[in-house]
């Protein structure tokens, strides 16, 4: 018996069907649809997703490695112009800066030492590159390096929740509950690993037995601040992820620690502000997300402090909706 497949006219489509049927067609005359149903292909569908498949190839075949992404980002070029850098681009770049060839050999080291670390490094231009960090524009990081689960990145629902690192006992417990009933409403809690409202939202999240990120500002050979190394392997062990931009050796300072505040909005459907006072880095946060088009929810208390006064200035400018 004839081994192999056929193409058969079918009211005008031509089908593909089994070799040893395609001479008794009469009873293959049926709607295009149930053969589409029945796991049969059409040519049209066929030649269709042999277009697909070749467009998918090319546009990995035009896409840098993370190396090429990396030396870029040292050579000085921003996220915008690396994400439209492709092959051709990359090698002329190549042929006018000597140094390209240096960054790449040091951006192998690094990966290389990450990877035994057990960290994941991905590029703006990597397939599996959250679409949410895409969406900020100029503000995307050229590459984000993880420890943990990477698909926590692509659940539909996430919420961070932040706060001082100085909060009080109510501030405290506030940002715990609410990490707790978001969770459990199905939301990946995303926090900074800090002191204070990031350790309780953390928290909050893992005793509900939920799914959280942690956003850094350091490498992540390095955890800071040092008293929630615990928490960080709690976080790990819990099915959750630590990411950061930075590379292993990095060491979080003030000027990281706010680019690390945009990344806790763009990871984020909405941000919510557990406690702060009037001045307090909390505040960049949620001007990013105001910036990223977030929803922007500030938790309310019983009387007004100066623990909380950051909340009542976001709430009573119209630039927070508040929560209980």
């Amino acid at each position: 018996m004839e081994k192999g497949w056929h193409v058969i006219n079918n009211k005008g489509e031509h089908i593909i069907v089994p070799a040893d049927t395609s001479q008794n067609t009469e009873k293959y005359q049926l709607d295009v649809e149930w053969y589409r149903q029945n796991g049969y292909v059409t040519l049209s569908d066929h030649v269709e997703r042999m277009k697909q498949i070749k467009d998918e190839y090319s546009q990995i075949m035009d896409k840098l490695n993370i190396d090429e992404v990396m030396a870029l980002q040292m050579l000085g070029l921003p996220t915008s112009k690396i994400l439209k850098t492709d092959l051709a681009a990359f090698e002329r770049l190549y042929a006018e800066n000597p140094r390209l060839e240096e960054y790449i050999d040091k951006a192998n080291e690094i990966l290389d030492r990450q990877e035994e670390l057990g960290i994941i490094s991905l590029s703006c231009q990597d397939v599996d590159f959250p679409a949410r960090l895409l969406a900020i524009g100029n503000d995307c990081p050229a590459v984000i390096h993880c420890k943990g689960n990477i698909n926590l990145l692509k659940k539909e629902k996430a919420v961070a929740i932040i706060g001082a690192r100085l909060a009080d006992k109510e501030g405290n417990t506030k940002a715990y509950q609410l990490a707790v009933d978001y969770s459990k409403a199905g939301n990946v809690i995303v926090s900074g690993l800090a002191l204070g409202c990031d350790a309780a939202a953390h928290r909050g999240c893992l005793d509900a037995g939920g799914e959280t990120i942690a956003i850094v500002s350091n490498g992540l050979d390095l955890c800071h601040p040092r008293e929630n190394k615990s928490l960080e392997d709690a976080i790990l062990n819990a099915g959750g992820l630590i990411l950061s931009e930075q590379v292993i050796g990095t060491k979080a300072n003030p000027t990281r620690l706010v680019a690390r505040n945009r990344l806790q909005a763009a990871l984020s459907d909405a941000v919510i502000l557990a406690q702060c006072p009037a001045q307090s880095g909390s505040l960049h946060t949620m001007r990013f997300a105001r910036q990223y088009r977030k929803q922007s929810l500030a938790a309310t208390f019983p009387h007004r402090t100066d623990a909380n006064a950051g909340n009542y200035t976001l709430i009573d400018a119209n630039l927070a909706k508040p929560i209980k």
